[in-house]
């Protein structure tokens, strides 16, 4: 700490480095001290703009700096792992952009260095902390909406050629993983489980459609869950016009349908609750088809709540075990499309050999 402020340093300076900057000068108790990236003018302006002292290269210097409390890793995801690790050996905690890695196996080192050194891991998946995600989870769990037995995730989006070329891992195996269900539609996905509780199986089907890419830009998964309920998984970056992604929930006592990404309910048709949750009849179904345009002002929240889990000494309310299940359920969907059958969810817990 310095001055009685949790420094973070910052590595990645991409789009979502930038998203970080501009948020942590909303978080009470924190200080943007250093940034990291490999062009050193860009690294340099970037420092001078958001006003961070120190500026490096190399983010292994960065993780060792003193002033550093946390490290915010906004690089490619296929480097979670290296950077993550050498943070938490330097005796600092990190903020990781999702998803979690490119691999259970990497997923799982991150986590128990983590926990081995206790460092403390946060993971950003910013759709769980809106009024769309406090409500519905309130929902489910009192038993307002009944016993749900039918539960969607629905993610289409548009990413264009150029969108690809802006930076050379994109589409990769190697760094990025994954393509629309690992970077786009993870957000949903860890929604959809996280109101739903455990997948107890998927039967997935993956492919590339539309971009000259190494990953999957179509996926589909048919989901059971373990409480009994049904749902689907539909994701993609393909279509044009781009479309809001919605989650529905379906239970005895009505339907919902939510979009968290910009926090508004589109139907709320539930037993007993007329008029208790208010929709926007001006909230279409079509979306801006640009990455780079969505609210980010939620990021602040999980900034925040890293600041506070390190003055209270507590975990972080969304932590690396906790972004492995959404990671978990994706690699299982890769899977069940490569074997084409039925893949349960068993064997992707944490201590199992994964396949």
């Amino acid at each position: 700490m310095r001055d009685g402020k949790i420094g973070f340093g910052l590595v990645g300076t991409g789009m979502s480095g930038g998203f970080m900057a501009k948020e942590l000068e909303f978080v009470d108790g924190a200080e943007l001290v250093a940034v990291c990236s490999r062009n050193e003018p860009n690294v340099r302006r970037f420092a001078q703009t958001h006003g961070a002292r120190h500026w490096f290269t190399d983010y292994r210097r960065l993780v060792e700096h003193d002033d550093v409390d946390v490290a915010v890793v906004s690089v490619p995801t296929g480097m979670h792992a290296e950077v993550t690790i050498a943070a938490s050996n330097a005796g600092k905690h990190a903020l990781v952009e999702k998803p979690l890695e490119t691999t259970l196996e990497r997923a799982d080192r991150m986590i128990g260095v983590c926990r081995a050194n206790n460092t403390k891991l946060g993971v950003v998946f910013q759709m769980r902390f809106g009024v769309v995600a406090r409500t519905l989870k309130e929902a489910v769990d009192s038993g307002r909406l009944g016993r749900v037995f039918l539960s969607d995730a629905v993610d289409k989006s548009s990413r264009t050629a150029a969108y690809y070329a802006s930076a050379a891992w994109r589409g990769t195996e190697a760094l990025e993983g994954g393509g629309c269900l690992m970077t786009q539609s993870i957000h949903i996905i860890d929604l959809l489980q996280y109101l739903m509780g455990p997948v107890r199986s998927v039967m997935g089907r993956v492919a590339t459609q539309f971009h000259d890419i190494e990953v999957e830009d179509t996926a589909t998964a048919v989901v059971s869950f373990a409480s009994g309920a049904m749902g689907i998984i539909e994701s993609t970056s393909s279509v044009r016009t781009a479309l809001k992604s919605r989650v529905e929930l379906h239970g005895e006592l009505g339907t919902v349908v939510a979009n968290a990404q910009y926090d508004k309910f589109l139907v709320w048709d539930v037993k007993g609750d007329e008029g208790r949750v208010e929709l926007d009849p001006d909230f279409g179904l079509t979306d801006i088809d640009d990455p780079w345009a969505y609210p980010q002002t939620r990021h602040r929240i999980q900034l925040q709540d890293m600041v506070d889990a390190i003055r209270e000494d507590r975990d972080p309310v969304l932590t690396g075990e906790d972004a492995r299940v959404s990671l978990a359920i994706i690699m299982a969907i890769y899977d069940s499309s490569r074997q084409g059958r039925e893949v349960f969810m068993d064997s992707y817990r944490p201590g199992n050999p994964v396949p």
